[in-house]
């Protein structure tokens, strides 16, 4: 199937409709945690039009799921790029996921990315009030996701999974967060580590940067 050209900096017209000059996005994410929240309100604060940020939750909640749903998606040839939101969070597949990106067409072309955590999204959240490298292993009756959410509710005591508003609390933070973030992914480039870490910070200063 032959792929889109990249984009100028004209207004398209497409299916008879004047298209907006910025990338036709494809954001999915598992439906029942705080990422579709998140990002929905994010669309919502920066007034980015449904038409060019579409969330979706995948089909099912593990990350092959997600990507199996995301490859679908883009071979539609409706978006311009499709993100695959998704944790470690003790699933057996998580690595196969990052595979099967890596492998596919849209993968190689860079058009279809996966933005992952580890152990999960929140440590996302936790990076707007705090800054650490310590990793979070499951202990016990709790996860590591566990642990991270118990530290974010250090500083947002009423957190929980798909917390209505929880881009409208963490937006005032949200520079501070991209810096502990980019601050995260420099340290474990340097030392190998993977835990914790996220992707998210790329998502967001992309999402960001496309109504400035």
């Amino acid at each position: 199937m032959a792929r889109r050209k990249p984009r100028s900096a004209k207004t398209y017209r497409r299916r008879g409709e004047v298209r907006e000059p910025y990338d036709v996005v494809l954001i999915v994410c598992e439906g029942k945690k705080t990422e579709p929240t998140y990002f929905e309100g994010l669309k919502r604060a920066y007034r980015m039009s449904g038409a060019n940020i579409t969330v979706v939750p995948g089909d099912g909640n593990d990350p092959v799921s997600i990507v199996k749903h995301a490859i679908a998606e883009y071979e539609k040839d409706i978006y311009d790029l499709v993100f695959c939101v998704f944790d470690r969070d003790g699933h057996a597949n998580y690595q196969q996921a990052l595979d099967m990106i890596a492998k596919s067409a849209s993968g190689k072309n860079g058009k279809l990315q996966g933005i992952t955590s580890v152990p999960c999204f929140e440590i996302w959240v936790l990076l707007h009030f705090a800054y650490s490298t310590a990793p979070y292993m499951k202990t016990g009756n709790k996860s590591g996701c566990d642990k991270v959410i118990d530290a974010v509710r250090v500083h947002l005591p009423e957190y929980e999974k798909a917390l209505t508003g929880v881009f409208e609390r963490l937006e005032p933070h949200t520079n501070r967060a991209v810096t502990h973030a980019d601050r995260l992914a420099r340290h474990n480039r340097d030392t190998g580590s993977d835990n914790p870490a996220t992707k998210v910070h790329e998502l967001v200063t992309y999402l960001r940067g496309l109504k400035q």
